[in-house]
């Protein structure tokens, strides 16, 4: 008599009884009853890798293991746990059945030993992938590096810690129930901080990275720093300091403070708030380059104090904003402005009026209305309002309360005055980076708007007026502007300029020896380095006869060299073709760097500096972002943490 065949299941079973077996990977006792379904059900649900084995084991074709010269379409891989993938077809087609009593019944090993033709015909374009059961160690790694000195929660802590600092979020996030609901669907074994937690995080990281950026600060040879002053909804005043400075061909800012002033904003109290300010960060006013501030008298006088009064830049973008404005003030003028103004009131005023005027562009365009404080702002509404007249005067004769409309002379007016105004706002625009070069441009804008203005043809006699008082007030606040000796440098030594735009020779000459000087304070700086060379030659030619005489050609011929190679960099600069306008001239000095070494320490240092304060009044647009009405009870010391913090880039998140 043929013996029975003994399922293969059963190698991975320890017989108990006749009713009960016991698993020999996992130790579970499965109930058997004198046939296989149960233990085959526990292999194929519990040990699924084992139950693919069952399959290699009998050289079926429907186990496919991964390759690394196959598609990654057709299969999957993890760096941490094996994937084995078998064909769905054929899953569907032989579904692996248990033995039973019944001779009727197919046995595993039939299964097992399928006709190899049939295994040809799978379908290997339908793959099903299994992952293998993760190991302990894994699993334990995984919950580990949620614990609260685990990577996984350091980089979540600090993620939290950038959103919160980057888009002004409140420390009160971490309470909110929707931001509790996504950290519980995404990382579920995360433990979600408290809001006094937080606070200490930041604290902490201020403490780190402010750190970092005074070490980063004492390497830096020039700084360049603005100054404002700024009250929050409170009516609570904050000076605000921004350093500026450049690494390589790149320019970098940074926020160092947004200090509380609790007194009267006179020269002395702020003089004091700055001096803290570059004590604090550790640095010296040798260091600084120039103080760029608005026009008030306090400012002015404050940076004489605390840096001198030669290191004071005025703000390039607030004095044409004086221009501007004084321009404005013309009192036929003023009466169209305040026409136009009217009919944009209107419109902000009545949702009505507003919705006829989406209706009839089509778009979601609306009206500007200027702020009293900003001249490009009416500058926007003139242009808005002349782009859209059209349908502002049909929606104005449908309204029985509407103000009225501008007469035809009266829009030509408006037309002509944008085109007075247009040089100032872009030399507004231009002036107001801190990613790029912008004390050199100061000259060159200045003479380019000069010229623009003079050849406009203009017909209209008020806007003729408007001109002439636009070109007056620019020669009264900058016709002296190259006598401002950083200026003037700055230009001279930005390849893109150089002397194109001196209208003044006696300035551009004095600049000239002022950058000779400072070549030849450089070189006798580095010439006392070779001090111990020349005591060398002392000795060896003490005993000679004509000691002397070659003492006296070995200094006249040092200083033949230094005056040679002075006028040779500076000379042979001069003479090189002007580089083209959008190029970085902090590049195109790295590439001068090897043929004039003296000159380009000079030139990193001006063409590293800002013309305007820009950069300090948008410290306060972010500011004022973070001391909102749900915020307004935070103190000026978390401020001024979360502002620096925010000025920061990603990498130094990332230390």
């Amino acid at each position: 008599m043929v013996p029975t065949k003994k399922s293969i299941v059963w190698k991975y079973f320890e017989t108990i009884d006749e009713k009960s077996a016991r698993c020999k990977l996992c130790q579970k006792i499965v109930k058997t009853a004198g046939n296989t379904s149960n233990t085959m059900a526990h292999i194929k649900n519990v040990h699924k890798a084992v139950y693919l084995e069952v399959f290699k084991s009998n050289n079926s074709a429907a186990v496919i293991k991964h390759s690394n010269s196959g598609s990654s379409d057709s299969f999957s891989t993890t760096s941490k746990q094996d994937t084995i993938t078998i064909s769905e077809s054929y899953l569907n087609e032989h579904q692996l059945s248990p033995s039973t009593s019944t001779s009727s019944s197919m046995d595993c090993s039939e299964i097992l030993t399928h006709n190899t033709q049939t295994d040809q015909k799978m379908d290997y374009d339908k793959v099903l992938s299994l992952k293998r059961q993760r190991s302990i160690e894994s699993s334990f790694g995984e919950i580990h590096a949620y614990t609260s000195t685990g990577d996984k929660t350091k980089r979540i802590n600090n993620a939290i810690m950038f959103m919160i600092c980057r888009d002004n979020q409140p420390f009160s996030l971490v309470e909110n129930e929707g931001f509790k609901n996504l950290l519980k669907v995404t990382v579920p074994h995360y433990k979600i901080p408290s809001r006094t937690s937080v606070t200490r995080w930041i604290d902490e990281k201020y403490d780190a990275l402010s750190t970092v950026m005074k070490n980063k600060l004492c390497c830096v040879e020039n700084l360049t720093l603005t100054s404002d002053i700024w009250s929050d909804l409170q009516m609570r005043s904050y000076l605000g300091v921004t350093a500026h400075f450049g690494i390589g061909i790149e320019f970098h800012v940074v926020t160092l403070g947004v200090y509380h002033l609790d007194e009267r904003h006179t020269s002395e109290y702020i003089a004091q708030t700055l001096t803290k300010t570059y004590e604090e960060w550790g640095f010296n006013t040798d260091k600084v380059t120039a103080v760029v501030t608005d026009n008030a008298a306090n400012m002015v006088k404050a940076v004489e104090i605390a840096f001198g009064k030669k290191k004071h830049i005025p703000c390039f973008a607030h004095t044409l904003n004086l221009v501007a404005q004084h321009v404005l003030a013309i009192p036929e003028l003023q009466e169209i402005l305040t026409k136009a103004k009217s009919v944009v009131t209107f419109f902000k005023q009545s949702c009505v009026a507003s919705d006829e005027l989406r209706k009839s562009i089509q778009a979601d365009t609306k009206l500007i209305q200027d702020v009293p404080t900003r001249w490009n702002s009416t500058y926007y509404m003139i242009a808005r309002f002349l782009d859209l007249r059209n349908a502002v005067s049909e929606i104005l004769i449908r309204h029985k309360t509407a103000p009225p409309m501008l007469t035809g002379m009266e829009l030509t007016i408006l037309t002509s005055l944008l085109n007075v105004l247009q040089p100032l706002e872009a030399a507004t625009k231009e002036i107001s980076g801190d990613k790029y070069c912008s004390s050199s441009k100061i000259i060159p804008l200045v003479h380019c708007m000069i010229s623009k203005l003079k050849n406009l043809v203009i017909e209209e006699s008020l806007i003729k007026d408007v001109q002439k008082r636009t070109l007056t007030e620019i020669n009264k606040r900058m016709g002296a502007i190259e006598q401002v000796s950083a200026l003037a440098i700055a230009t001279i030594l930005d390849p893109r300029f150089k002397k194109l735009h001196f209208e003044d020779a006696m300035a551009c000459a004095n600049a000239v020896i002022k950058i000779k000087e400072m070549i030849k304070k450089n070189q006798q700086d580095e010439s006392t380095v070779e001090s111990d060379s020349d005591n060398s030659d002392k000795i060896s030619l003490s005993s000679d006869l004509w000691s002397d005489h070659h003492k006296l050609v070995q200094r006249n011929w040092k200083t033949n060299n230094t005056n040679e190679s002075l006028s040779d960099e500076l000379s042979l600069y001069l003479r090189t073709p002007v580089s083209r306008f959008n190029e970085n001239p902090l590049e195109v000095w790295a590439d001068y760097k090897i043929q004039f070494p003296t000159l380009y320490n000079v030139a990193f240092k001006y063409l590293t500096m800002v013309a305007s304060s820009v950069p300090s009044e948008r410290l306060f647009s972010k500011a004022a972002q973070v001391l909102t009405q749900q915020r307004s009870r935070l103190q000026a010391k978390r401020v001024n943490k979360i502002l620096f913090l925010q000025s920061l880039e990603k990498k130094y998140w990332d230390l």
